[in-house]
């Protein structure tokens, strides 16, 4: 909301942010970034002594972490306070 005047009193306006967004409309790189603070997925991948693990990414696809295996993934999705989806 913006705050105007009109004949000499204080009115209230919407402001364009305040409109809801259509996600028609939305280039590849917004619709790629929401849910980025939210959202994690784990694929699988491999650690850094070359054995088999999980990679955890943000939802735009940009690399966090790798962990060893599913369950730790899940965890530290979860004790991050993001919501946990699976590539399989």
């Amino acid at each position: 909301m913006r705050v105007t005047t009109r004949n000499g009193r204080v009115v209230l306006m919407p402001d364009e942010s305040d409109k809801p967004l259509d996600v028609h409309q939305l280039s590849e790189k917004q619709f790629r970034s929401l849910g980025v603070a939210n959202v994690a997925y784990v694929r699988p991948a491999l650690t850094e002594d070359g054995e088999e693990g999980c990679a955890i990414h943000a939802a735009d696809g940009s690399p966090l972490a790798v962990v060893e295996d599913l369950e730790t993934a899940w965890g530290v999705i979860l004790q991050h306070d993001m919501v946990p989806a699976s590539l399989q």
